[in-house]
């Protein structure tokens, strides 16, 4: 097997705990995504809050139906037609997929989550609802013509969090839906059938800047899932798996090594805990290894604890 070029988080799908701080998400014991992977950004006002997070080195396989949440719901109560998919209009991005709604009808959250942000007049998003979920991913929906959530309210998959409208730039009465990852869209095709209303992929796997949707068994199974939208470059997304489960062995060896003045970062690992472990402050910990409270501690990162 070819190494792990960056390896830099390793997702299961066992959903444990959800706080309402939006700073305490965890799978298997490893706390993500939103203090780890967002670097404690929150509270933002705006849809990208902070440029420059999303690595091209970046390997990561994202689940998407998560043990103790409940599963995928279809954002649209009115399960119309793509008036316009995802893709480039023009010299410019359309960064998500447009569904075609009446005025009024229901907005649904995708999967249970926290509101990061709802605003009613975003610029050309019109009335907008952002919704940060478990696995890292966000779901962006616009031109809403009101708004049912507020900022930091917990949401469960099917929720109502606001009618459709043609607010902000809309010409005609739509949903604008968009998947981002660390505030980069996404094709949510890749993911969703937006044909039959379901997923199409039960995990994300995102490697060399790309993002790619492993089939469900149902769309393979389906004579008529429609593949129209699929990244078509070659790739074995197992071995994407295989390189992720070989990362996690090697930084559980390296934790298990001993090693008298160093610290070995395991899974669920933060400086407070650490700082307990060793009777250590943090802010020696930071000083001796040239870091602040705010950085984010890797799996097998080696921390110095006494000179």
């Amino acid at each position: 097997m070819r190494s792990l070029v960056f390896f830099y988080l390793y997702i299961v799908c066992s959903f444990l705990s959800f706080s309402q701080s939006g700073e305490d998400l965890k799978t298997d014991s490893i706390v993500i995504p939103a203090a780890e992977l967002y670097q404690y950004t929150w509270d933002g006002a705006n849809t990208v809050v902070r440029s420059g997070m999303f690595s091209k080195n970046t390997a990561l396989s994202l689940p998407l139906c998560l043990d103790g949440e409940s599963a995928f719901v279809f954002p649209c109560v009115n399960k119309a037609k793509v008036c316009s998919p995802y893709g480039m209009r023009g010299n410019r991005i359309h960064s998500g997929t447009d569904i075609k709604q009446n005025q009024g009808d229901s907005i649904l959250a995708a999967w249970d989550g926290l509101v990061r942000m709802a605003n009613k007049n975003y610029y050309g998003y019109g009335g907008i609802v952002v919704i940060r979920h478990a696995n890292g991913l966000e779901t962006l929906y616009a031109h809403l013509s009101k708004i049912e959530v507020e900022p930091n309210q917990a949401v469960k998959a099917g929720d109502l969090i606001g009618k459709a409208g043609r607010t902000g730039r809309a010409t005609t009465e739509h949903l604008h839906f968009e998947t981002r990852f660390l505030y980069v869209h996404f094709n949510p095709a890749t993911i969703i059938d937006f044909e039959n209303h379901k997923l199409r992929a039960d995990t994300l796997f995102i490697k060399n800047g790309k993002f790619y949707g492993k089939e469900t068994e149902d769309s393979q199974d389906s004579e008529d899932a429609d593949t129209e939208y699929y990244d078509t470059e070659d790739i074995d997304l197992m071995e994407i798996v295989d390189e992720l489960k070989q990362a996690k062995e090697n930084s559980d060896n390296l934790a298990n090594r001993p090693e008298s003045s160093y610290h070995i970062v395991k899974k669920g690992d933060t400086l407070y805990s650490i700082s307990r472990e060793y009777k250590i402050s943090i802010q020696e910990i930071c000083r001796l290894n040239n870091i602040n409270e705010n950085n984010v501690l890797n799996i097998g990162q080696r921390l110095k604890i006494k000179n």
